[in-house]
């Protein structure tokens, strides 16, 4: 796709790149921090009032349910024999202090010492810029597997973020 000449200045170019990094490193310290289980760095990335909707898991809200997610049993065996969560590079759509991003996801878990993938999932990230800097306001996740809304979220990839609830009302 062609790039329309910008007529931003260079500081605003500055600013909407420096962004797009902040977001690209933040989605891509989400595999280490989840397979380290680094609580201190997942809350980092996450928003406190975060929504994380994992297909086939459950919708876990807050720090406290992100604590339930990684804590639980299914995380934790996976800590346990060995995985790796393995992301595609994702494609970001900044809109101000917004940005989405959409792309495939993979489990892969140890099994009798191979690591066949497990999970593939598509993957859209909701994130907003606050003071501390961008952070994941929702995530959702939806496995592959003969799954109309997987195909739903990775036909969004050119979509930017949803409008927030108070602006949806508007």
């Amino acid at each position: 796709m062609p790039r329309p000449r910008s007529t931003k200045s260079v500081e605003e170019r500055l600013d909407r790149i420096e962004d797009y990094i902040e977001i690209m490193q933040l989605i891509c310290a989400y595999g280490p921090a989840a397979d380290a289980t680094h609580w201190e760095l997942i809350k980092q990335i996450w928003a406190e009032d975060c929504v994380y909707e994992i297909g086939g898991l459950g919708n876990y809200e807050g720090h406290d349910g992100l604590h339930k997610a990684f804590y639980g049993e299914f995380h934790q065996d996976l800590m346990r024999t060995g995985s790796g969560h393995v992301s595609s590079m994702p494609h970001v759509v900044i809109d101000g202090d917004r940005a989405s991003a959409t792309h495939h996801g993979t489990l892969f878990k140890q099994i009798d010492g191979n690591f066949p993938v497990i999970r593939l999932i598509a993957s859209r990230w909701e994130l907003e810029r606050r003071e501390s800097g961008w952070v994941v306001v929702r995530r959702t996740n939806e496995l592959m597997q003969e799954n109309p809304r997987a195909r739903e979220l990775l036909a969004r990839v050119m979509e930017g973020p949803a409008p927030r609830v108070s602006e949806a009302a508007e």
